[in-house]
């Protein structure tokens, strides 16, 4: 307001038309517009405003260059060596297991085969495609050294080896095994291959960006098994220490694809399905259980 009449005053020195166009143009108004239709505009504002963007851009950070902007992101970059999970879990139904083509579970079972078999499809491809240059992945030969490393695992748990178990497994496996066999001990080994391994799945799925790809390949072993399970005090809790048993393992084996030195290395066990008989019987011996005597 005081800046307001120190201008109307200096106005008063002028003659009268000048006067009262110049003293017009100091009216502030609410709106954009005078009466006379002169736009308030402050000189000195502008150039304030004009100041400040010049210091603004004379005084702004300069935009890192492309080597140290790398160099940044490598250092904030955590290590990571596993996924942590699983990304699939599918295991295909044995033969025993799957139910009659012409019934409604049989078409849904064979439909899922389907599906699933396609995703399998593409995930071998992708792991052949990484692996091409650096350790070319070839099914058969893989499946031999996944069964040879089930074999090396168990028998490092065994003799409570925690170096070997480390490097044949991921962080998360390793952990659950040994507070599995906490305080425990058992005989485990393998008497014959009833049916050689073979590759049943195979996965591929990226870790923070799209190119940081681990893949993820089950393995079904069937064999004659001795196992014999004892707590800290000696007691035969589970299996038999001669008796054999036929036993299928479904075996996960996980590797990052992008590091050349990297190895593959068991991350989980799998379940195989209900037999679909099994799955009738328990379902009519729960019915029977309900049904009033």
């Amino acid at each position: 307001m005081q800046s307001l009449v120190a201008r109307q005053s200096a106005c008063r020195g002028l003659p009268g038309v000048f006067r009262a166009t110049t003293a017009a143009c100091f009216i502030q108004t609410r709106g954009k517009k005078q009466k006379f239709g002169a736009i308030t505009r402050d000189p000195f504002k502008t150039f304030q405003k004009k100041l400040t963007r010049q210091q603004q851009k004379k005084h702004s950070l300069k935009p890192l260059m492309s080597d140290e902007r790398a160099q940044m992101q490598l250092e904030v970059q955590p290590n990571i060596t596993s996924l942590g999970q699983l990304i699939s879990s599918y295991v295909p139904l044995e033969k025993f297991a799957k139910a009659p083509l012409y019934t409604i579970t049989g078409l849904r079972q064979r439909w899922t085969a389907f599906k699933e078999g396609l995703s399998i499809i593409y995930g071998g491809a992708m792991i052949r495609r990484k692996l091409r240059k650096t350790d070319p992945f070839k099914p058969i030969e893989f499946a031999r050294r996944a069964q040879e490393q089930f074999s090396e695992v168990n028998d490092a748990i065994r003799r409570n080896d925690k170096t070997t178990l480390r490097s044949l497994t991921t962080e998360n496996a390793s952990l659950e095994l040994k507070t599995e066999f906490a305080n425990k001990s058992f005989n485990w080994s393998i008497v014959e291959e009833l049916e050689r391994p073979r590759i049943v799945n195979a996965r591929v799925a990226p870790m923070m960006t799209k190119g940081n790809l681990f893949g993820q390949v089950v393995v079904r072993m069937h064999t004659k098994q001795i196992l014999a399970l004892y707590n800290h005090t000696g007691k035969l809790i589970k299996g038999h220490p001669t008796k054999p048993k036929a036993v299928i393992d479904y075996v996960v084996l996980e590797r990052h694809l992008v590091k050349p030195a990297s190895t593959w290395r068991i991350a989980s066990k799998l379940r195989p399905q209900l037999p679909w008989k099994a799955a009738v019987k328990k379902k009519d011996k729960l019915l029977k259980q309900a049904a009033p005597v």
